[in-house]
């Protein structure tokens, strides 16, 4: 299958996907989160978003906004590696890998120093956009 072209899409149909992901997440009766996990998968910080949980702009990408300007308490140290985002009832919306903002992770974290994250301090998500 890898012979195949890739497959265009309209910027009408792009747009009505990005409106049915902004749907989805914001389904339920909490807001989005995103679990931010080391490659062990050992939990170290959850990030709650708005509510809806970003905005599509014109550029055509969902940008992600997190609910709290000064970040979200992390529990526990470590490298951030994965980082899973679900509707506030749960429902997996995606997994990716995470970054620092000049990183090409699906999930970028404030700075350019990469993705370490101390117990106790604050995370605040960088500028994710989701095509």
């Amino acid at each position: 299958m890898s012979d195949l072209p890739e497959f265009d899409i309209s910027a009408a149909h792009a747009l009505a996907r990005l409106q049915a992901t902004l749907a989805f997440a914001d389904s339920g009766s909490e807001a989005s989160r995103i679990a931010l996990y080391d490659s062990a998968e050992q939990l170290l910080v959850t990030l709650t978003l708005t509510k809806p949980c970003g905005q599509i702009t014109e550029a055509g990408y969902l940008l992600l906004t997190q609910a709290s300007g000064g970040g979200d308490m992390i529990l526990a140290s470590g490298q951030a590696a994965t980082g899973v985002w679900a509707t506030g009832d749960g429902k997996l919306i995606g997994r990716g890998l995470v970054t620092d903002e000049v990183g090409a992770g699906h999930f970028k974290l404030l700075g350019s120093t990469g993705t370490q994250l101390y117990a106790g301090g604050k995370a605040i998500l960088g500028e994710t956009r989701i095509a």
